[in-house]
């Protein structure tokens, strides 16, 4: 490698890479620190190296502030590599290692971050792999590197593009990081659009405010399941000072079907500079339908099935789903909204057990056919508004509430669960499940069923 660059640069450090070994390094005629990537051999070797430099050439025509650009590109022993600017700072995924960010913080960063990708994809470059570690903290601002390089590792298979099996790689490294990967992603649609890189940067802001990105709790499979079934909590459940528009926002970036998601880059970058994100004032989020949002979100299902995702079928515990289907043979159970369980340790990963129990305890109960459940988002939503007094019980509203909270104190796991009355608040039932941590399936399947029981014989 530093025969093949010649003198023009002397390599000072390796630093952690993804894709590429990464190397700080000096350029001697213009007196700078550059970053020099290399692929890995193991995913060269999949590659045309020609079809791959092309790609990365189109990405160095992208000449903008919050965008990392491109200074050269060549091969070294058979490998590509190429050339970008040394910034000074630290990357968010850095930041993020310290604690969540502020309400403020999150959307300036947001902000750089949107206005690169609406310059991107106005010239037709999707990112493909938008998380912390390729977005750059330096001198107040962000900057958003490597642009276009899951683009050009998936281009330039010489398995071609369309093969599935590329969204479902261990680490997400061909076509993007599977934390923050958007579904049609996942199942490697051919027409993907920068409504994938929205649905990355919802994830991310998702990050910055409750210190993990969503259902980052789960195993690869069940993640990918709980993404195309639900939303995560609102994140204003989990902290009390995020605005209400700038929670709806991002929980929009994060629908499954991109037709849902913000139409654009461009209009996520307005939805930020309306004052609303910040104060509580009204933002309308712009949105756009389409046909294929859809095909793309049943093709990611479909490859979830053939994988064998599925919390529910894998991990129930039969005496719960026999209990929870004897209910639902029961009389007509009424519904029920289930309420983000609130997470009572001082551990910001903790917040994940809490989504993660949440949203497991809400797929078990819609198991009764009698039992109508509304999602944790929606119910989040709705509670916000019957206790501010902006709306009104009436009968179209759900008649009760599951509340709970999750407390980890060492390998101890502590949930307790409440069930009240939605017009008057008065108590119908509560547990507490006290459960070695390791065993989280087991305590979801249990408050299941406890409540599903107790609506079918009430107190008397």
């Amino acid at each position: 490698m530093r025969a093949e660059l010649g003198d023009a640069y002397v390599i000072e450090r390796e630093l952690d890479g993804g894709m590429s070994c990464v190397f700080v390094a000096e350029d001697r005629e213009l007196s700078r620190r550059v970053v020099i990537k290399v692929l890995h051999p193991h995913l060269a070797a999949s590659v045309s190296i020609e079809r791959f430099r092309r790609e990365i050439l189109t990405v160095a025509a992208l000449q903008h502030p919050h965008i990392v650009g491109v200074l050269r590109t060549g091969t070294a022993s058979g490998l590509p590599y190429f050339i970008m600017p040394y910034v000074d700072g630290e990357s968010l995924a850095q930041r993020l290692a310290q604690g969540r960010l502020s309400v403020r913080d999150t959307v300036a960063i947001l902000k750089d971050v949107a206005r690169a990708l609406a310059f991107a994809h106005d010239r037709g470059v999707v990112h493909r792999d938008i998380k912390p570690g390729n977005i750059l903290l330096a001198g107040g601002s962000a900057m958003v590197t490597d642009f276009g390089v899951a683009k050009a590792l998936s281009s330039a298979r010489r398995t071609g593009p369309d093969d599935p099996a590329l969204g479902l790689t261990t680490d997400g490294s061909s076509i993007g990081t599977l934390l923050y990967m958007a579904p049609e992603q996942v199942a490697a649609d051919p027409e993907i659009d920068g409504r994938a890189d929205i649905y990355a940067l919802g994830a991310t802001a998702y990050e910055m405010l409750t210190g993990a990105p969503p259902f980052a709790g789960l195993h690869a499979r069940a993640m990918l399941a709980a993404r195309m079934s639900s939303l995560p909590p609102a994140i204003s459940s989990v902290r009390n000072d995020v605005p209400a528009d700038l929670d709806d926002l991002i929980m929009s970036c994060l629908a499954a079907d991109p037709a849902h998601r913000p139409s654009t880059a461009q209009a996520v970058v307005e939805a930020l500079e309306l004052p609303g994100v910040v104060s509580g004032e009204f933002v309308r989020i712009p949105r756009k339908t389409t046909r294929r949002g859809f095909a793309a979100v049943s093709a990611a299902l479909a490859l979830i099935a053939i994988v064998g995702a599925g919390v529910a079928t894998s991990k129930s515990h039969p005496e719960a789903s026999r209990a929870i289907k004897a209910a639902a043979m029961a009389s007509p159970l009424g519904e029920i909204a289930v309420v983000p369980f609130v997470d009572l340790g001082s551990d910001s990963a903790d917040a994940n057990v809490a989504i993660g129990i949440t949203n497991a305890v809400a797929d078990n109960l819609t198991r009764s056919a009698n039992l109508k459940v509304i999602s944790p988002t929606a119910s989040a939503a709705l509670v916000r508004e019957l206790r501010s007094g902006t709306v009104k019980p009436t009968k179209s509203a759900p008649q009760l509430l599951l509340e709970g909270t999750v407390q980890r104190e060492g390998s101890r796991l502590r949930v307790t669960a409440r069930l009240s009355n939605a017009s008057d608040g008065v108590m119908r039932w509560a547990d507490v499940y006290d459960r070695d941590g390791r065993d989280l399936f087991k305590v979801t399947d249990d408050i299941a069923a406890a409540i599903v029981a107790s609506l079918n014989h009430p107190a008397t």
